[in-house]
């Protein structure tokens, strides 16, 4: 089991220039003492599979700090509804070019065995492993990342998701095993995006395989795919190739297991099978994966997983579940559903962010929302502890918008300014910004007579937010601030906020970990999600195009330096960059948080083997992906 606790998270995050990284240990003698699972074995016997020195590359990943497991049985976890591939991803599916290491602190080789950066970030050098294969048997190459990155994403007519970084790439197969991907402006993120939940991305489609769906190489692609019902070739190559989808389980993978259902909606449980070709060993030489397969039971409602876990029908799960609300129902039945909680470390750094929307259409709540020490008011008009023991249990610390404590971005004064709990101090500002004039049910005025009403439009479908909203609004009377919080579909919140209609909006805060400097949303107008001021933040992303208006002096600069940060490889440099941005941050208190997360949680059954304690836990470092699943097994 891996050793509790988190290391320093720069490492990655800030890599220097011309780094080069080797991809595995290469342990005397392993090629003659590889072993496999008995399954795999028995198809050897019988003629039907290669021997297993064939099926690894040359040089296989290594896996160490783990227990030597056991080969064998089934890991049973379950999926909400028709569409949720985000749990197939994060257990099945994290198998990028390069990696996360355990603690988030490094960027390492994953499906490449090494890599290098030139000294200005525009040109990525991968070497490949020799003699790697898909799981059909047929070889990776890196021609199959010149087709996904040429002919899928760089297509404006391919409807699956297109990270921006990768459109941007051109890529060169200068052989079987050596890939140059090369950007036309500096991009010193690109490692820790290949490595994020995305970067797999690049591997996911096999061109001899995909091809058959392509209008380039197949020129009846389109039409079979409206014979079949569907929009065109894309939707057909979406569906049989993109691990988005999982629809078809014919589509070769370098996953550890393979699909052998399709995920349509018709199908329950989703199966997978082991991959007889993974490309990853223990450090005794035993091809992973350990287990046999997984086996995930398709359910309509959260409900339905929690009784299935506390039943002891769930081996190893965190997602959907592990909610403050279930977490003394998981406590209560360990004994008798024969599991154990396990801990993780989440990547959020906030429970509940409110922001309001500085760009609001209305002059008088936008010159309001825009004054800083009106936000300062409110920040100090909220009982957060109040807040931490009625909704968590008494579990966290008042925090606003900040990394958190172990992250090497951590800022003291962003995350602890503000925090205490003082209405005769909010009160005093308010009337020092001649807000003293109230209706008959004490609210303030607006100097043009209207009520300081603050209307907050809640998802329904993340987290406690109306809960706590409901304890702000009543500490907010005290200071004469109604806060109208409405219960709301999340369709309607993003179509509010990505419209620029919201008043006010609060989610949960991400970027408090590794997920900093990738989604920095909270610390200036950074994109669609920067909703305290996104037409800001259309003219950092789109300038002078839709809702972008041109930012104020504080938040432009803050947009300037992480342009600069961006295309900088110099690790030093690049702190020194993302530091001063957060110092704005501080300064100009854009948004308001409210407490810092507690430690979070998962659920495994007490015969499942390697299960990770203290892993950070994010959508961008997919949980508990990184930690290599594949050695996971059952005792």
């Amino acid at each position: 089991m891996r050793p509790k606790g988190m290391k320093r998270l720069a490492t990655a995050l800030l890599l220097s220039a011309a780094l080069a990284v080797p991809g595995t240990l290469v342990l005397p003698g392993m090629a003659a003492a590889y072993e496999e699972a008995p399954e795999l074995a028995a198809k050897v016997a019988a003629g039907d599979l290669p021997p297993v020195d064939e099926r690894l590359p040359k040089n296989p990943l290594v896996v160490e700090g783990w227990e030597i497991g056991q080969y064998g049985g089934i890991w049973r976890s379950a999926l909400k509804g028709t569409f949720d591939n985000g749990w197939i991803r994060r257990s099945v599916g994290y198998d990028p070019l390069l990696r996360y290491n355990y603690d988030w602190s490094e960027v390492v080789p994953g499906v490449a065995e090494s890599f290098e950066v030139n000294e200005d970030a525009t040109v990525f050098t991968l070497k490949l492993r020799e003699g790697h294969k898909w799981s059909d048997g047929k070889p990776f190459t890196a021609h199959d990342v010149v087709f996904a990155i040429e002919d899928v994403i760089a297509r404006e007519d391919y409807p699956g998701a297109r990270q921006a970084a990768f459109i941007a790439l051109s890529a060169e197969a200068v052989d079987d095993t050596t890939l140059v991907l090369t950007s036309e402006e500096p991009n010193g993120l690109l490692p820790s995006i290949l490595a994020s939940v995305n970067g797999d991305q690049l591997v996911r489609f096999q061109k001899d395989f995909c091809s058959q769906f392509h209008p380039d190489y197949n020129p009846d692609a389109d039409a079979n795919a409206q014979a079949e019902g569907l929009t065109g070739w894309g939707e057909a190559l979406q569906n049989a190739c993109d691990t988005d989808r999982n629809r078809d389980a014919n589509r070769p993978t370098l996953f550890p297991w393979k699909l052998t259902v399709d995920y349509d909606g018709i199908n329950t449980p989703i199966t997978f099978e082991r991959n007889p070709y993974y490309y990853k060993v223990d450090s005794a030489g035993n091809q992973l994966p350990y287990l046999d397969g997984l086996s995930m039971t398709q359910v309509e409602d959260t409900n339905a997983i929690v009784l299935k876990a506390i039943a002891g029908e769930i081996d190893f799960m965190n997602r959907h579940i592990a909610t403050v609300a279930n977490k003394p129902v998981f406590f209560d039945n360990q004994e008798a559903g024969g599991y154990a909680i396990y801990d993780t470390i989440p990547a959020d750094m906030n429970t509940a962010i409110i922001q309001l929307n500085l760009n609001y259409e209305d002059d008088g709540f936008r010159e309001l929302f825009q004054n800083k020490d009106f936000r300062v008011a409110l920040s100090h008009g909220i009982d957060r502890q109040e807040i931490i023991d009625v909704v968590y249990a008494g579990q966290g610390e008042p925090w606003q918008a900040s990394p958190r404590p172990s992250s090497p971005f951590h800022n003291e004064r962003l995350a602890k300014q503000y925090t205490e709990w003082d209405p005769d101090t909010a009160n005093e500002i308010l009337d020092g910004l001649g807000l003293t004039e109230r209706n008959g049910e004490g609210v303030r005025l607006l100097p043009d007579g209207r009520p300081i009403s603050i209307r907050m439009d809640v998802t329904t479908d993340l987290g406690p937010f109306l809960d706590i909203m409901e304890l702000v609004a009543g500490h907010w009377e005290e200071i004469g601030i109604d806060l109208d919080a409405r219960q709301a579909e999340r369709s309607l919140v993003y179509e509010l906020k990505d419209s620029n209609q919201q008043m006010a909006h609060v989610w949960k805060g991400d970027g408090g970990l590794g997920d900093a400097v990738l989604d920095p949303r909270y610390y200036f107008p950074f994109s669609s999600e920067s909703a305290f001021a996104i037409a800001w933040a259309f003219e950092y992303m789109t300038p002078g195009q839709g809702l972008a208006q041109q930012p104020p002096e504080a938040a432009a600069k803050q947009q300037a330096l992480y342009r600069e940060f961006a295309a900088t490889a110099d690790a030093d440099k690049r702190a020194e960059l993302f530091n001063r941005i957060l110092e704005i941050a501080a300064d100009e208190f854009w948004v308001i948080g409210v407490s810092l997360p507690a430690t979070e949680y998962g659920i495994a059954r007490t015969d499942m083997g390697n299960i990770p304690q203290d892993q950070p836990f994010s959508w961008i470092y997919p949980n508990p992906g990184p930690m290599h699943t594949a050695v996971v097994y059952k005792k």
